[in-house]
């Protein structure tokens, strides 16, 4: 008497679910792990801006002159993808080649909150210069270590909720960041 004992090639229902579950958790992590990524390029970014302005600050009080900071021209003035840089010289606003311009990533604006009434020193100087192409900073490094007019700074990423919000410490005479999220 044999039995014959005949069972089907196949996996059981506990199989599936094991290996759902570990494909689960694999994708979760990895989901993790770009997110991650994500934020740390947004921090780099941040973290880039925030040493081009304090040096930029640092090259005011290094040379005396005051160091302005422009947005692109083609783009409107309160919200930017690239900074320019212009120093003050001999009653003008002049763009200079060093430093570089900081070019923004894609996908990132800055955005200026003046919180003062944003005039450089006796508004009737600049009066007969507005119809030139003249160039007036957003804002502007002073030499003696301080930021006229005073401004916060917002970067955001279109693709994050993340917000880097800059402004001048006048205690260190340096900018600050700090990260908000939306």
């Amino acid at each position: 008497m044999t039995q014959s004992r005949s069972r089907q090639g196949g996996f059981t229902l506990i199989e599936i679910s094991v290996v759902v579950i570990i494909l689960a958790t694999i994708s979760a992590m990895s989901l993790f792990a770009i997110n991650q990524a994500f934020d740390r390029r947004y921090k780099s970014q941040a973290d880039n801006l925030l040493i081009w302005l304090n040096q930029l600050s640092d090259q005011a009080a290094l040379e005396a002159v005051p160091y302005g900071v422009l947005g692109n021209p083609e783009e409107a003035e309160e919200v930017v993808r690239a900074l320019r840089v212009v120093a003050y010289y001999r009653q003008h606003w002049l763009p200079v080649t060093y430093p570089e311009f900081f070019i923004l990533e894609k996908g990132a604006r800055i955005k200026w909150v003046v919180s003062s009434n944003g005039d450089f020193g006796d508004a009737d100087e600049y009066a007969d210069r507005e119809g030139e192409d003249a160039l007036f900073p957003v804002i502007a490094f002073m030499p003696d270590g301080y930021v006229e007019p005073r401004a916060d700074m917002i970067l955001s990423f279109d693709s994050s909720p993340i917000i880097f919000k800059y402004s001048w410490d006048a205690e260190t005479a340096a900018m600050i960041v700090k990260r908000v999220v939306e």
